[in-house]
C-alpha cells in the first residue's frame, strides 16, 4: 500500500510538472523590460538618481561580484555623482528576457567605463536583475546579481 501512495504521489507531481509548460511571453513584456534594461545602464551613466529611485523597489538587494549586498539606499549612492568620477559610458547587452506572471529575469552582459581621481578603467561582468509587475515605471528591479569580472 506505502509503494502505491509513493507512486500514486509521483505520477502526480510528474502530471502537475508536465502541464506547467512555460506559456508564451508577451512581446509586449519582453519590449518593455529590454527597455528598463536599458533605462538601468543609462541611470548609471548619468548619475540619475530620480529614475534609480522609481526602478529600484523599497527592498532591493544588489549583490556586487565581490559578493557583497548592498540595499537601496547604498546602490543610490554609487548611482550619484561624485568628486573625481566621471562615466565615459554604462551600457547592457541582455542576453536573455525571460517573463513569468508578475515578474521577470534578464540576464546579459554590462560593461562600463569610467575615470575616477584621474584613472581609468573599464569592467565588463555578467549580471541577472529581478523584476516584479509593479511601480510607475510598469515593473520594479527586486535583486541584481553582478558576476565575477570577465
Amino acid at each position: 500500500m506505502r509503494h502505491l501512495v509513493m507512486l500514486s504521489m509521483v505520477a502526480l507531481c510528474g502530471a502537475g510538472a508536465a502541464g506547467a509548460q512555460a506559456s508564451p511571453q508577451p512581446s509586449s513584456d519582453v519590449a518593455a523590460i529590454r527597455r528598463l534594461d536599458s533605462l538601468w545602464a543609462q541611470m548609471y551613466a548619468r548619475h540619475d538618481t530620480i529614475v534609480a529611485r522609481s526602478l529600484y523597489a523599497e527592498d532591493l538587494v544588489f549583490t556586487s561580484a565581490n559578493g557583497n549586498q548592498k540595499d537601496r539606499e547604498q546602490e543610490l549612492a554609487d548611482v550619484r555623482p561624485q568628486p573625481g568620477l566621471v562615466m565615459d559610458y554604462f551600457r547592457t547587452t541582455p542576453t536573455q528576457v525571460r517573463v513569468h506572471e508578475g515578474a521577470a529575469v534578464v540576464t546579459g552582459i554590462a560593461e562600463w567605463r569610467f575615470t575616477w581621481n584621474g584613472q581609468t578603467r573599464e569592467v565588463k561582468r555578467g549580471y541577472t536583475i529581478t523584476y516584479s509587475r509593479d511601480g510607475s515605471l510598469g515593473w520594479r528591479i527586486l535583486a541584481v546579481h553582478m558576476g565575477t569580472p570577465r
